[in-house]
């Protein structure tokens, strides 16, 4: 998931997750085909249900960072990197 800097995430397109019958479905910019059966429609539902925010995953990050598994030059590079990408391109000096 891509957290917008604004803080406002789109909303999550929904699908009926009751269908009786299969219907084909085309995926968008892709010749292929596959059936939305009732049972994968019932588990896409069920996911887009599931929280962006896992208290596991944050937990696991919250030891790492205690642990000082964050605090090395690599780790810096990377978040860097990553908060660089959010960033509109902006040519010359900033400031």
């Amino acid at each position: 998931m891509r957290i917008e800097p604004s803080g406002v995430q789109p909303p999550a397109p929904q699908t009926p997750a009751t269908r009786t019958t299969a219907s084909p479905v085309v995926e968008p910019g892709s010749a292929k085909e596959f059936v939305l059966t009732g049972k994968l429609a019932t588990l896409l539902a069920g996911v887009r249900q599931a929280p962006d925010v896992r208290p596991n995953v944050v937990s696991e990050a919250a030891a790492r960072l205690a642990a000082g598994d964050f605090n090395t030059a690599e780790a810096a590079a990377a978040a860097a990197a990553a908060v660089a990408q959010t960033l509109p391109n902006i040519e010359g000096p900033v400031g």
